[in-house]
């Protein structure tokens, strides 16, 4: 980071004009990447990388260069990864919620679908017999194991109250092993437990129930499927600067080995989906101090920076859940320490207008000065994906970092958006009539 924030300063990145910046180590990335095929490595294998955690063609470019795939939540995600290159036997398109054109486009293109209720099953079928006989796709149908949630309800997907996919419960097995049966073109299963807040052994148990019903399937239509989609998820952590052990890829592998054996056994395509664990601590973000406001003795100095709830919108309403951790650095690039000039106690506000607008309170940090640059470590997932367009504040731009010929290499992966191109997102200044 040290090196990075230098070439920030010496670039004078940070300005005026651009207040706040995105970073992404490309380095640490491709170590991610590298982890995650280490443990799965084998050809019948496919690790899709989850287009929702980080959307980026420069970052996205390099997955695809990895052989890796391509999850996509909604329809322009899968046509952004089929733009880029994606194969689409490698493009799993998950979307909880399509429509007949979506679903069209999707079998046109002959991408994996992973289908989510029996509505989803009709269209396509209507679809197969009629204009898309002939699509390469692959059909899925996700499946919800109910194995129970984690410690964050809003990202638990495996409970009875889960919107996504059909629920397997004792009295709905039936129903699932009868679609399977109509649809004969249904070739594939997915599930996915979750990820932030679920703990390992659920991921490992969603999959062996999943297998299990692999089996009724087979037994009773009398065919083999073809692919088993197991899911993402696997939490990080936002409170230690080092990726958790006890969610390490190659740990994940074992456990599956032990309990679901039957995956590894080439019988199957398998798909995993990996969103967070492999963006996350690739990215920070950086800020600039514009003032503090320190008015009323009682009242701890309110930091106003350019970033807040425009990218850090679960941070800001769920603050016990999501907090990052945080750096201080002058704008020279240099990392301030409390050694320094001590350390102060700060709420971090963004700047949105609203009251709420918080990064987070009550922060302890070195003695800020107006200017320095405030750093959000861990912002590679789930930031800038998630940018609301409120108040019409321009997105940071976005800059990747590797090493090259042993010298740190900096690119721009994009840049700042005008005025101009921020206000097309409002609509058009003369309306056509309908």
């Amino acid at each position: 980071m040290d090196e990075i924030l230098k070439i920030i300063a010496a670039k004078g990145l940070i300005n005026d004009a651009t207040p706040s910046a995105e970073i992404f180590d490309l380095d640490y990335f491709q170590s991610r990447l590298d982890s995650l095929q280490a443990a799965f490595p084998e050809p019948f294998i496919v690790n899709a990388a989850a287009l929702k955690a980080n959307s980026f063609r420069g970052i996205l470019n390099r997955v695809k260069a990895q052989g890796f795939g391509a999850e996509c939540a909604s329809i322009s995600e899968t046509m952004h990864a089929i733009s880029l290159g994606f194969s689409p036997e490698a493009v799993i398109f998950d979307s909880p919620c399509k429509t007949k054109l979506d679903l069209k486009t999707a079998l046109d293109a002959g991408v994996y679908i992973n289908l989510d209720n029996e509505h989803e099953m009709a269209i396509v079928d209507e679809l197969l017999k009629d204009g898309c006989s002939g699509s390469k796709a692959k059909l899925g149908l996700r499946i919800n194991p109910v194995v129970g949630g984690g410690t964050i309800a809003i990202i638990s997907t495996a409970t009875k109250q889960s919107k996504f996919g059909l629920p397997l419960i004792p009295t709905t097995k039936e129903r699932i092993l009868d679609l399977y049966e109509k649809y004969s073109w249904l070739s594939g299963i997915h599930i996915h437990v979750g990820s932030q807040g679920v703990p390992l052994e659920l991921f490992v148990k969603g999959a062996r129930v999943c297998m299990d019903l692999v089996k009724e399937i087979e037994s009773k239509c009398k065919r083999q499927l073809e692919i088993i989609d197991i899911g993402g998820g696997l939490s990080s952590t936002y409170e230690e600067a080092e990726e958790p052990k006890s969610f390490e890829y190659g740990r994940y592998r074992d456990n599956l080995n032990q309990v679901v054996p039957e995956l590894f056994s080439g019988q199957y395509k398998v798909i995993t989906e990996f969103g967070r664990s492999l963006f996350l601590k690739a990215g920070f973000s950086v800020t600039r101090v514009d003032f503090i406001k320190d008015w009323v003795p009682e009242i701890k100095p309110i930091v106003l920076t350019h970033v807040g709830t425009n990218q850090f919108i679960r941070e800001t309403y769920l603050p016990e859940v999501w907090r990052h951790r945080y750096l201080l650095a002058d704008p020279e690039g240099n990392l301030k320490s409390p050694d320094q000039s001590g350390s102060q106690v700060y709420d971090l506000a963004g700047p949105m207008c609203f009251q709420g607008d918080y990064l987070a309170k009550d922060v302890e940090l070195p003695k800020i000065d107006m200017g320095d640059w405030l750093i959000i470590q861990d912002t590679g997932a789930y930031t800038m994906a998630m940018y609301s367009r409120f108040n019409s504040i321009l997105p940071s731009p976005v800059y990747g970092f590797t090493k090259k010929n042993g010298q740190m290499v900096g690119y721009c992966l994009k840049e700042r958006e005008t005025i101009e191109e921020n206000m097309k997102f409002w609509g058009s200044e003369h309306p056509q009539e309908i």
